[in-house]
């Protein structure tokens, strides 16, 4: 049972909440580009859950089944509230390990790196972070808390974690002695050096205030990275740390420093490269370059990719041979091209000209030769696919008119 994917209803109502609040107060945090960028690494991480996901639960299976100390009745209330507690201590561990390392960061930097801070950001995940995480949670195992109980419980405290990211949430007086909150969670995702790699926990505030890692809200937050990834492609983004650390790698003439490098503390580089710069903070926000007449357009793709995800989960369910792999690449090619769309990058009309003119040849093709309901499904997609080659041949018209009419 996925809470957060169940959640996602409430996830969207939240968001248009926001966003009709900001309009109200005029307090706007959100932009088109990197709130879609947000949202769609949410969407590789659906891809991604599945595979990486059973690195968690075939161990901690094992350990329970083996290895563990207490046997708990999973009716009693102490189960439940003793192992949600120990859920939050093991994330804690998690999160600030994750800060910690080098390696384990550039799984965790895509969810750091929007340089705005609204509910959608709480979408941006590492797609990859599961991978690495998983070995804090085995304890809770040994301890006797089974799968089905851990699962449900981790689902929770990751859902709690959605509505603290929100910059229209002052204090909340006495609750901020005892949960995290937007305030505490604001410091956390700061590139101010007052609130670098504070404020870990996920649900419960006493962890950092326990293990010194505590600290409050007092001067106003620069959001983002110390290394800004400076792109809208939410595939790029996952790998972004992970590209800088293997140039270093690939620079240092120490065969020593090439393999310890991943394992030191965030940031560490080798002392023959530290004068090769890496891209810092800019005074400016990375902005989108696409033109005003591509908005709609470009909104209209986004909703089509998390509907494909959605389709991707039903072809899962169904336990489908071909279709999910199929809807996976076309999701990354999405992703993809409604990247380079918000980045103004050249070639943009033909790239994304030649995407919905493949994408809706396919799926006719599919429709031809499935049974239904499939081949309803994919007719569908076909006039949606040919509608926006249309619509986007025709603002490539425009465009060209414009400029033409310009020069």
């Amino acid at each position: 049972m996925n809470v957060a994917i169940l959640a996602f209803p409430l996830y969207i109502l939240l968001m248009l909440l926001e966003l009709a609040y900001e309009r109200y107060a005029g307090r706007p945090t959100y932009r088109l580009a990197d709130a879609t960028t947000s949202i769609n690494t949410a969407v590789l991480r659906v891809l991604l859950e599945g595979p990486l996901r059973l690195l968690l639960i075939l161990p901690y299976a094992w350990l329970y089944e083996h290895a563990r100390l207490f046997d708990w009745d999973s009716q009693s209330p102490w189960l439940w509230l003793g192992g949600f507690i120990a859920v939050d201590f093991c994330f804690y561990w998690a999160h600030r390990s994750l800060h910690r390392y080098n390696l384990l960061w550039g799984a965790h930097q895509p969810h750091h790196s929007s340089e705005d801070f609204n509910l959608s950001t709480a979408l941006r995940k590492g797609a990859f972070q599961t991978a690495f995480d998983w070995p804090f949670y085995l304890p809770l195992a040994l301890l006797g808390v089974p799968l089905p109980v851990f699962l449900l419980l981790l689902g929770i405290q990751l859902a709690y974690q959605f509505w603290i990211h929100t910059q229209h949430v002052g204090r909340l007086g006495w609750l901020e002695q005892v949960l995290i909150t937007p305030s505490h969670h604001r410091v956390h995702h700061g590139q101010n050096d007052c609130y670098i790699d504070k404020n870990h926990g996920g649900v419960f505030i006493f962890w950092d205030k326990l293990f010194g890692t505590y600290t409050e809200e007092r001067e106003p937050v620069r959001y983002g990275v110390t290394t800004p990834v400076s792109t809208f492609d939410p595939i790029r983004l996952q790998f972004s740390w992970w590209r800088l650390l293997w140039a270093d790698a690939l620079a240092t003439r120490s065969w020593w420093d090439k393999l310890r490098l991943w394992w030191m503390p965030t940031g560490w580089r080798p002392q023959d490269v530290r004068t090769r710069p890496w891209a810092k903070m800019a005074d400016e926000k990375f902005q989108s370059h696409y033109p005003p007449t591509l908005k709609a357009y470009a909104f209209v793709q986004f909703v089509s990719i998390n509907l494909l995800a959605l389709g991707f989960l039903v072809s899962v369910k169904r336990a489908a041979v071909w279709e999910p792999w199929v809807l996976v690449l076309v999701i990354l090619a999405s992703c993809i091209s409604l990247a380079r769309l918000f980045e103004g990058r050249p070639g943009l009309w033909r790239l994304e000209l030649w995407r919905q003119g493949v994408l809706s040849l396919l799926a006719l093709l599919a429709s031809l030769w499935l049974s239904a309901p499939q081949a309803q499904v994919a007719m569908w997609l076909a006039a949606f696919s040919l509608a926006s080659l249309l619509w986007l041949s025709w603002l490539a018209l425009q465009a060209r008119v414009a400029t033409a009419a310009h020069s």
